[in-house]
């Protein structure tokens, strides 16, 4: 097999990876026992409210790091990697870094579903997530973007 065809069986399995961790984020506030001592509303909103904040700076961080894998100079003459494998290991690195901003944002949904003892609370959060991680799968024109700038 190529290194290329390598490199994106390896981001694959990878967003995959990232795909399951959200599914136990999503899973977790339906299958953990409730918090005794639930947030009144207005700690829940305002938790909310946060968090809401942290979700859309991890939203906007997905695309802008999207975005700079394809504009930025070629990974080998940035880092020194000069291999097509090394440039292959560089750029699974920052779509984990990617992925792992989606699913921080499913996590802030379990957290907020764990202090309002309420696992419907995260629901807004995991779509949101889901539609990301949706969004920056390793299709193959985002992977010929990639190769055509590198």
């Amino acid at each position: 097999m190529r290194p290329v065809a390598n490199s994106r069986a390896a981001l694959w399995l990878v967003w995959f990876l990232f795909a399951a961790i959200l599914a136990i984020e999503v899973a977790v506030p339906y299958v953990a026992a409730p918090r005794p001592d639930a947030w009144h509303p207005a700690q829940t909103a305002l938790a909310g409210f946060v968090v809401a904040i942290f979700s859309l700076a991890a939203a906007e961080g997905t695309f802008a790091l999207r975005e700079s894998l394809v504009v930025r100079d070629a990974p080998s003459t940035a880092l020194g990697v000069r291999s097509l494998a090394g440039t292959g290991h560089v750029r699974i690195a920052r779509f984990a870094t990617l992925w792992a901003l989606c699913t921080l944002i499913g996590f802030f949904g379990a957290l907020i579903a764990y202090g309002a003892a309420s696992p419907a609370a995260s629901t807004p959060y995991a779509v949101a997530a889901a539609v990301l991680l949706a969004i920056h799968a390793p299709r193959p024109r985002l992977l010929a973007r990639l190769e055509a700038g590198s």
